[in-house]
């Protein structure tokens, strides 16, 4: 009787023709991006959502849409920028690039400017991402209307609106995740190739958009495909009882567990594999070297157990108070925000009674995802507790101990919880059938104001200077102060999109090996605001650093004063050291070209390896270790023979200096304990190469922990004549 009620009166949302469900889903999902990032429909061409320390991924995620765009109508590899980190360029693959974020905005990119590109693309994130898990739950549950409600859950949950205020673009645009997950459970299902492969390429997609989604759908992957796999009594008895007779051990697993399933469940992780292989491959031969190591950061941004059940720490009316008792608990805490939402916990709850008999897999499969949200130990309200979890013996493996954010899988976590959510609406239906539509309003507009509701959102605005109109079309490098290495600030990606030269560093997600950065001359002193003018190089300061910016062809210093702070003042003096006058200057910039070199000549500077200077009477010189390197500039295009003359001495004993070229072995040569001078022949080669030194070290006296091998009193490069 109750089936037939319902039936009769499933009401409006559940008899719609096909393509009116899916109009009346996108635009309750377009209702609600608008209302929950207000006042961002108002300032879309001026202004991004960002909190403080948020704006500068904000003007990172804008410069990656700048780029896409750019990459895209040059002809270019997206995955490579030859703007940042000057002359040496960038790779992208493995940095927060966000491709398909990239790719989806790009007309709007061309038309309107990346600044209403990303704007656009963070609605999009409500749009697609509402939509997205619409699609998913009701392939799942088969009802229109509780899909509605578990996309309003989904899009709308504290996590998401926190990346948005984050202005983390890549994490922000949840939209991809539903998609690979549809795909997924339908290959489970249906065991179709089709299926597979198209799961497969979901996969791969959605790690182009954030390579920490894609890591933690791969845990997905196995988690699903081995709890699908798995059989409980009395299912499957007809095929238990036509199997064959089989050994104890191998019967049981049988009968208990479908290996078919599981492999068809784990293909999109080998497709994935396989097309991501040369990638990998890359990676393990760098190591960390591109991706850092970041397990320091693991506890820091795991979920405790509390963290999953709070209200909103965004909300306007209690968000304060959350966001001070969290803290309260762990002070350090980074990425904390991983609030499912009340309206969410409760429909999920009322899901979870009703269907729990029938439903045991989604609740593995979402204990199993929030336990790996609580990263390597276990932490219950605030108590590190010691208790090691899975997470740990996943933290140490190439590429996953670059990342520092394990509570970013509480995503897929928000994803089940909807749909276990979508079956509390269900339940609720069935109490109420005549009314499934008022409450399906109900429902929405109670996750909206309870869970999703942190309006007014906070809004950043960045200018760019005036001055850079005066810069000529980029043909060579920049060089802007502060350079910003190693520091969270975006500005100089920001003006990037107007003046469109390449410059010195970048910030990006992730810095890479970037030797230019920290031993050029010119570079060196100006990033650090300081200068060796008695140093064991001839030419030394300034003519070296002023000759080095010219065969770099790093055309202008650009200052910037208003963000200088106290170091202006030293600054101004290292630019007259140098000796470059400006042809623009205001507030906010000021323009020095580099003049051109009247007589070129082959460049020898430190690198890495060396001590400081020391001095005493006599003269000056510095130590180096087992290792240092002399970097060695070739200003001409084509090759020039060279004379490095070399003045040194060894440490206590004669010792052997080995050679090598750009890593060839080249020679050694002998170093006595007294002073001597030997000169080296090289062959340059265009542009700037670097020869290592390699001695045998001995500990220092009265230097507890430091070894030196060779002293060197002079450094000088001439040309062959």
């Amino acid at each position: 009787m109750i089936h037939v009620v319902t039936h009769r009166a499933s009401l409006r949302i559940q008899h719609l023709a096909h393509w009116q469900v899916h109009l009346l889903s996108l635009v309750c999902y377009a209702l609600l991006a608008i209302v929950s990032t207000y006042p961002l429909v108002l300032s879309m061409d001026r202004q991004i959502i960002a909190n403080e320390p948020g704006s500068v991924d904000g003007y990172l995620g804008i410069w990656n849409v700048w780029w896409t765009a750019q990459a895209l109508q040059t002809g270019q590899s997206p995955f490579f920028t030859p703007l940042l980190f000057y002359p040496d360029g960038l790779d992208l693959f493995w940095q927060t690039l966000s491709l398909p974020q990239g790719l989806l905005a790009f007309p709007m990119t061309v038309m309107a400017g990346p600044l209403v590109a990303y704007n656009l693309l963070i609605l999009t994130g409500f749009l697609l991402g509402g939509y997205t898990a619409f699609l998913f739950v009701r392939y799942v549950v088969g009802s229109n209307a509780a899909a509605l409600v578990s996309g309003a859950v989904y899009s709308l949950a504290p996590f998401h609106l926190q990346k948005v205020v984050d202005a983390q673009l890549e994490v922000a645009s949840i939209q991809w995740v539903p998609l690979y997950l549809l795909a997924l459970h339908i290959l489970i299902e249906r065991q179709r190739w089709q299926w597979a492969l198209l799961a497969g390429l979901l996969l791969v997609w959605v790690g182009l958009g954030s390579s920490y989604y894609a890591l933690f759908c791969l845990f997905y992957t196995g988690l699903a495909a081995a709890t699908w796999a798995l059989k409980l009594p009395p299912a499957d008895n007809t095929e238990q009882t036509t199997a064959p007779p089989m050994p104890g051990a191998i019967s049981w697993l049988t009968r208990q567990f479908s290996l078919r399933t599981f492999i068809w469940g784990m293909t999109p992780a080998f497709i994935w594999m396989l097309l991501m292989l040369p990638f990998l491959v890359s990676l393990l031969q760098t190591g960390d070297e591109y991706l850092g190591e970041a397990r320091n950061f693991n506890a820091r941004s795991s979920a405790d157990v509390i963290s999953f059940w709070l209200p909103s720490p965004l909300h306007p009316l209690w968000g304060g108070a959350i966001e001070r008792f969290y803290y309260s608990l762990h002070h350090d805490a980074m990425l904390w925000n991983v609030s499912f939402g009340l309206v969410a916990i409760a429909l999920a709850a009322i899901g979870i009674a009703t269907t729990w008999r029938t439903n045991w897999r989604w609740l593995v499969v979402l204990g199993a995802t929030m336990i790996l949200a609580m990263g390597e130990d276990l932490r219950v309200f605030g108590v590190e507790t010691g208790i090691p979890l899975p997470y740990r013996l996943l933290a140490g493996l190439p590429g996953i101990r670059a990342s520092h954010r394990p509570n970013h899988i509480v995503l897929i976590s928000i994803l089940l919880v909807a749909l276990l959510a979508a079956y509390g609406a269900i339940a609720l239906f069935r109490r109420w059938p005549r009314q499934q539509s008022v409450l399906t309003g109900a429902l929405i507009l109670a996750v909206l104001l309870v869970d999703g509701w942190a309006a007014p959102m906070p809004m950043f605005s960045r200018s760019i200077p005036p001055g850079y109109a005066y810069l000529p079309e980029p043909d060579g490098g920049l060089l802007p102060i502060p350079i910003h290495l190693n520091l969270s600030r975006s500005e100089n990606l920001w003006y990037q999109t107007v003046h469109h030269w390449p410059i010195i560093g970048g910030f990006i997600g992730r810095e890479p090996p970037y030797p230019t950065g920290r031993y050029t001359p010119g570079v060196r002193e100006l990033r650090y605001g300081r200068r060796d003018q008695n140093d064991i190089l001839n030419p030394g300061w300034p003519e070296l650093a002023r000759e080095a910016l010219a065969a770099n062809r790093i055309r202008y210093v650009l200052y910037h004063p208003d963000t200088m702070g106290s170091s202006l003042p030293t600054m101004r003096v290292l630019m007259d050291e140098l000796g470059l006058e400006p042809v623009y200057e205001d507030d906010r910039l000021e323009i020095y070209p580099v003049p051109e070199v009247a007589q070129p000549r082959p460049l020898v500077y430190l690198g890495a390896g060396w001590g400081s200077v020391e001095q005493d009477a006599a003269q000056r010189w510095r130590w180096m270790g087992q290792h240092a390197d002399l970097r060695l500039i070739n200003p001409f295009d084509e090759p020039r023979v060279v004379h490095l003359h070399l003045h040194l001495e060894s440490f206590e004993q004669s010792r052997p200096l080995t050679l090598y070229m750009n890593g060839t072995l080249f020679g050694t040569i002998e170093v006595s304990r007294a002073a001597m001078r030997r000169v080296i022949t090289l062959m340059l080669d265009p542009g700037t190469q670097v020869l290592t030194l390699e001695a045998p070290i001995d500990a220092a006296p009265g230097r507890q922990g430091r070894a030196i091998s060779i002293a060197f009193m002079g450094i000088e490069l001439h040309q062959e004549r």
